[in-house]
């Protein structure tokens, strides 16, 4: 079965329909190489997709004691759920780059563009960041 993956290495599979289909197939069977080859694709083809179902594309380390999103990455879904459920941890809210590389990529594709973040909570995050970070 290394066929597969070698064959998602060269390429053969690029095309954003096909990727998204191996990773569905790969996550029921629990196929970790093949998920590893298909995230690897991702990163390098297709980068967007790529930060809203992995992760970021980039490791920003901070502090250990910070329990922000620079110390502990999630994908953009994740984050919209973290905001949808109230719980962004308040280092996330006082750290820049993961205001503007998780929180604010979150709002422009789960927010702005998909409008499944409704603005009075989106309202409510930025009022709650701007109190932590620059009132208190």
């Amino acid at each position: 079965m290394a066929g597969i993956v070698s064959r998602i290495h060269q390429g053969r599979y690029d095309s954003e329909k096909s990727l998204l289909i191996l990773r569905k197939n790969a996550l029921e069977k629990d196929r970790v190489d093949v998920l590893d080859a298909v995230h690897q694709r991702f990163k390098k083809i297709h980068p967007k997709i790529y930060q809203r179902l992995v992760g970021p594309l980039y490791e920003r380390k901070r502090d250990p004691k910070y329990k922000c999103y620079c110390n502990y990455p999630k994908s953009l879904y994740e984050v919209y759920e973290d905001i949808m459920n109230g719980s962004v941890h308040f280092h996330s809210l006082m750290c820049d780059a993961c205001w503007q590389e998780d929180l604010a990529k979150t709002w422009g594709y789960y927010g702005w563009a998909s409008k499944l973040i409704p603005k009075r909570v989106w309202d409510s995050l930025c009022e709650e960041r701007a109190n932590d970070k620059f009132v208190e």
